[in-house]
């Protein structure tokens, strides 16, 4: 019997990515110590988005030619720029209408820190339905704003050399080696085109299986509110970032409008 699992989550906008998000959040909501047995099993569906993250940077590398790498560049450097632009607008407007203690319970400092923040993991996850190698590619640079780097800078903190270049050579290393070898091996680029969809499904569910819908209702209104300012903040990143490219991608604003999930 062949129910074709695969071809119907096709058939739904992302579904490679939103069902195993949601097979996994529902997972760890009402039953977490499934995936908390430990051995291959947590190692693979709980703790392995990082791990899938970078075997899918490297499947990304593959398909990027070395004459357009300068697109994915292009496009990292761009979008950290937004994404420092979206942190000192909040930082001018909160902390002048509200000042330190911000608005209905959501701080200025909190404010800051979700729209300077992300989840290059997601990121990397979306770019397989809605973006390309070059959108993949961008988070070599784009990955400085997962850590405090991004928000520090926006506050004004001392320490602005102290960019986190380990992270960013590890966002480097697998997209190079894979951009290296594909532009070397035809047939390890097709192979590498065919394990696509299972990483992007392994790596969603990990994401989703350090998420919980409790999160939600603990969260509160001021969690809620904040998830709404972060989401139209990317509806209108959406306009100004396409206004760098010549081929429009939404990629950059649910890069530039997500908190950190």
């Amino acid at each position: 019997m062949n129910i074709n699992i695969l071809e119907k989550m096709n058939k739904v906008p992302g579904g490679l990515i939103i069902i195993p998000l949601l097979v996994a959040i529902l997972i760890n909501t009402f039953a977490p110590q499934v995936l908390s047995i430990g051995g291959p099993t947590t190692a693979l569906f709980k703790v392995g988005s990082s791990a899938m993250m970078g075997i899918f940077l490297l499947i990304c590398g593959t398909s990027i030619n070395i004459r357009q790498a300068g697109l994915p560049l292009y496009k990292g450097a761009v979008l950290l720029f937004l994404k420092c632009l979206a942190g000192a607008l909040a930082v001018w407007a909160a902390g002048t209408l509200f000042g330190p203690s911000g608005f209905l319970g959501i701080s200025t400092l909190a404010l800051i820190a979700c729209l300077t923040s992300s989840n290059s993991s997601l990121y990397i996850a979306l770019c397989s339905n809605y973006g390309d190698a070059s959108d993949a590619g961008a988070i070599s640079v784009f990955c400085i704003k997962d850590g405090p780097f991004v928000t520090m800078m926006v506050l004004g903190v001392s320490g602005l050399a102290n960019i986190p270049f380990a992270a960013l050579l590890s966002m480097l290393i697998p997209l190079l080696i894979g951009m290296l070898w594909g532009n070397l091996d035809e047939r390890f680029k097709q192979l590498c085109a065919a394990a696509q969809p299972l990483v992007i499904i392994i790596m969603s569910f990990a994401i989703g299986a350090n998420s919980s819908i409790n999160t939600v209702f603990t969260a509160g209104l001021s969690g809620i509110l904040l998830g709404i300012i972060s989401a139209l903040t990317g509806i209108v990143f959406y306009f100004i970032y396409n206004l760098f490219l010549k081929k429009k991608s939404a990629l950059g604003a649910a890069q530039i409008g997500r908190a950190h999930v």
